[in-house]
């Protein structure tokens, strides 16, 4: 496995866990309201109740709007996309280190374009709740939480480590293609 994959390989994987720790935790939106912290995530709010730090999933999402359906619907698809990526181009470089006579470059170029696909949901994710926060917190101020940034941080390493991952499938197709000189 060359450097190149390699370091493809280890961008997308810390893109993966940043996109699901940013995606699971209840942080994306922080408020204060009569001297309570309370914290709202895509699947539960957060805050204290008796003394204790507490979360509950929504009630009724029947009553999210549509832009946290978006929302959560983008999250699911890129997380799942980010999964099937990463472990095509792991299958891949496995195969390409125990040498098995496949084109295996056509499978690391589809999980590089899987995993450059994911990480454009979590960044459609994070845009269109972005643009919904005011509508959520009914025009109070109210900050986001780490949650959202790690889920905008995350298209950094997964787009990154996509594009690095196809730059070397195609290095390795075009190695592949030399014609090899015999005495």
């Amino acid at each position: 496995m060359n450097l190149l994959l390699a370091g493809g390989i280890g961008s997308s994987v810390l893109g993966t866990v940043l996109y699901v720790v940013g995606i699971a935790t209840p942080a994306w939106l922080s408020a204060e309201q009569q001297g309570k912290k309370l914290e709202m995530g895509l699947w539960e709010i957060c805050g204290v109740s008796s003394g204790v730090w507490a979360c509950i999933s929504y009630p009724d999402i029947s009553r999210l709007s549509g832009a946290v359906h978006a929302t959560r619907a983008f999250a699911i698809i890129g997380s799942l996309l980010l999964f099937a990526g990463v472990s095509l181009v792991g299958f891949a470089a496995m195969k390409n280190i125990i040498n098995i006579n496949l084109n295996i470059n056509i499978f690391k170029k589809i999980g590089g374009a899987l995993i450059i696909t994911g990480g454009i949901c979590g960044v459609l994710a994070a845009g269109i709740f972005t643009g919904d926060s005011s509508a959520l917190t009914h025009g109070l101020p109210a900050p986001f939480g780490y949650s959202i940034y790690l889920t905008w941080a995350q298209a950094v390493f997964t787009l990154g480590g996509g594009a690095v991952i196809i730059a070397a499938a195609r290095q390795s197709q075009q190695e592949d293609e030399i014609p090899v000189l015999s005495d």
